[in-house]
């Protein structure tokens, strides 16, 4: 007896709130191994039948709160007693000093010596613990990003590996002093894929993140369009033509996340993926290209700049959709050498998913 479509949709409903909560239950315990977070975790959470939404508001604005209060501490409205108390900073014209005071001279300078020594320790500390307050709670921010980027996020296998603790450090120390929002998601997205599947991403790519300006970054998502996965199609003598195009293959060649731009053509040869006939696949994205021809000795010839390893990793966090123009010249280029080309959806990463032909090119 065949089960009732309503019966798989809530089978599949239980499978997927399974999946996305043993991640969050990943992610918490990769982050905080079961400390006190001020946070409340995603088990506890479920366990006392809370809302999350509401509770993830009621803990951000806290969040906004306390940000606020540092603030008004930079600003010297507000301090820190030594008992940790948030206190209001008297007024400066609330103080009242004695005539004689307000006009005696200072005859020696020995007080001031040992007063500010003691003074600058006492600010200096004060500085340090406000400092790690700020980490601490921008760290908190991030993280309720990455959860929400688990309930946005596709299926996929959560692996039970932990994650080193020697990258957790590393993205720890980045992410508690990057302030951009743009790049915080970015951090929770590589943070969530990476607890998924441990070895994802290199450190190299977090240390490069935090290099990148505004406008590096919106240069990185321009890219990200072009990836061919280890390559980029080098369209120099054509689409990337433009002064946007050039700036931009120049910065990320400086930045190490590409390499070849201002050298000598590189060509990559492409053999088939097949014995009995010519067959190749080319991924961008959520789209791809099979090249195929009768000839099996075939080879596809590429002019290409190589993308690094950070620089695959980082465009992997950013937009799936390619630019259909740019995948038109890189057709019109193939079709040159005799091979025939077809375009459609590629639903998967590279070397893993499937091609669904949408049109001959």
């Amino acid at each position: 007896m065949l089960p009732k479509p309503s019966d798989c949709a809530s089978k599949m409903t239980s499978i997927t709130d399974k999946i996305t909560q043993n991640w969050l239950d990943r992610l918490w315990s990769n982050l905080f191994d079961g400390h006190e977070a001020g946070l409340l975790s995603p088990s506890q959470i479920r366990r006392e039948h809370r809302d999350r939404v509401a509770v993830r508001q009621v803990e951000m604005a806290a969040i906004f709160d306390a940000e606020r209060d540092i603030n008004h501490i930079h600003q010297g409205l507000k301090c820190i007693d030594s008992f940790g108390n948030l206190l209001n900073t008297p007024k400066i014209d609330t103080f009242y000093t004695h005539s004689i005071i307000e006009n005696s001279g200072i005859e020696t300078l020995s007080d001031v010596v040992t007063e500010s020594s003691a003074s600058m320790l006492k600010t200096a500390a004060r500085e340090v613990g406000i400092r790690d307050l700020e980490r601490a709670l921008n760290l908190r921010k991030i993280i309720l990003l990455a959860e929400t980027e688990i309930y946005n996020a596709a299926d996929r296998v959560v692996s039970q590996s932990t994650v080193s603790i020697e990258w957790m450090l590393c993205w720890k120390s980045a992410a508690q002093d990057v302030f951009n929002p743009e790049i915080q998601l970015i951090l929770a997205r590589m943070l969530i894929h990476e607890i998924a599947e441990p070895g994802s991403y290199a450190m190299s790519g977090i240390h490069v993140l935090t290099l990148l300006n505004a406008d590096d970054l919106e240069m990185l998502a321009i890219l990200s369009k072009y990836s061919l996965g280890r390559f980029i199609f080098n369209a120099t003598s054509g689409y990337f033509d433009s002064e946007l195009h050039i700036n931009l293959l120049e910065n990320m060649d400086d930045l190490g996340l590409i390499s070849g731009y201002g050298m000598d053509i590189s060509n990559k040869n492409i053999p088939s993926c097949r014995e009995d006939y010519y067959e190749y696949t080319l991924h961008c994205g959520n789209k791809a290209m099979r090249v195929v021809h009768d000839d099996a000795e075939m080879r596809l010839v590429l002019p290409v700049f190589k993308v690094s390893r950070a620089g695959r990793q980082l465009m992997t966090l950013h937009s799936s959709v390619p630019d259909l123009a740019y995948l038109y010249e890189i057709a019109a280029h193939i079709k040159e050498q005799g091979f025939s080309v077809s375009l459609g959806d590629w639903d998967g990463v590279e070397n893993n998913g499937v091609f669904i032909e949408k049109m001959a090119l």
